[in-house]
């Protein structure tokens, strides 16, 4: 079992090497909803694009809460977040595009449709390999890393 200091820099290095992740939302009546999407680790919080008509943009602005999660089934990063902010993509700097498009390899300016921005910042993370490190997993919580 790695210790929470391994599985802390294992997640952060996670973080800045993966641009595609897994975001699950639901609607206000609970209804799931699960796709992949690009996202930009931008310390403290993730940055995804997506349409703005789309079922997981119309559940964040819903219920302002979204589960991420990354990895293999043996080696899982599990995170809860809320949304702290969303705008459309025209209205973001130039500093935002930039980073966005260097970190997932596009951007969403010139794709069809209304594009937004949605940031979500994480109010726990979980980190395992298998089920050996089921107990311990709690990383981040309550907006505070705990190693």
């Amino acid at each position: 079992m790695r210790p929470i200091q391994q599985r802390k820099a294992d997640v952060l290095a996670t973080f800045e090497r993966n641009a595609d992740l897994w975001i699950a939302t639901a609607s206000s009546s609970g209804r799931p909803h699960l796709v992949a999407v690009s996202a930009w680790w931008h310390d403290p919080d993730f940055l995804i694009a997506t349409v703005g008509s789309s079922r997981t943009a119309r559940n964040l602005d819903a219920t302002g809460v979204a589960r991420l999660g990354l990895g293999t089934p043996d080696d899982v990063i599990v995170i809860d977040a809320r949304l702290t902010e969303s705008l459309p993509v025209g209205s973001a700097d130039a500093t935002l595009h930039a980073g966005f498009e260097a970190a997932v390899g596009w951007s969403p300016t010139g794709e069809p449709g209304s594009w937004r921005f949605f940031r979500l910042m994480p109010a726990r993370i979980q980190a395992y390999r298998g089920y050996a490190e089921l107990d311990g997993r709690d990383v981040f919580a309550d907006g505070r890393w705990l190693a």
